[in-house]
């Protein structure tokens, strides 16, 4: 099921990840690597970002209609929860579609980091779209984890300020 996703990146002229995975968290922290990815290359303009630029609807319908819902689902919980938790900003949603989606200040801050295993001067966000274009999961899923790690350490502290 989730294969399809990659093979339907390729197909929208989106770089694809092969060999995607099958479990909930596996997917969102590819899910998650993507949206950065597109994120970071478009900042500072908002872009629309879709269920339908990640998922391959055509192969699903053919499928059963569970699967179609679950991917969906997966994807919107993932933006949803990036923005719960401080990292973008959309101005709105319908259906399927989230609108001038952005990277917020705590996003931005994230990705311009430097991995702690950095070989040059590479930024978070410029290994994410590496290992986007490289189609390279275990790359990508790692850095969301540093990323996301980094995130919970520097937005925590301000969130919790006020206690």
């Amino acid at each position: 099921m989730f294969n399809v996703l990659a093979s339907h990146l390729k197909d929208k002229n989106v770089h694809s990840i092969n060999n995607l995975p099958s479990n909930n968290i596996e997917l969102f922290d590819c899910y998650t690597g993507m949206v950065f990815g597109k994120l970071y290359r478009s900042f500072p303009l908002p872009v629309s970002i879709s269920a339908e630029d990640f998922i391959d609807y055509k192969t699903l319908r053919a499928g059963t209609r569970e699967a179609l819902e679950k991917e969906e689902s997966l994807f919107l919980a993932t933006i949803k929860w990036l923005a719960d938790v401080g990292y973008i900003h959309f101005d709105g949603m319908s259906g399927v579609s989230f609108f001038e989606v952005i990277l917020t200040n705590n996003g931005l801050l994230i990705l311009r980091a430097l991995p702690q295993a950095a070989e040059e001067g590479s930024t978070l966000g410029e290994k994410m779209t590496q290992s986007i274009n490289e189609e390279n999961t275990d790359s990508l899923r790692g850095l969301v984890t540093e990323a996301l790690s980094l995130g919970s350490r520097l937005i925590s502290p301000m969130i919790r300020s006020g206690i």
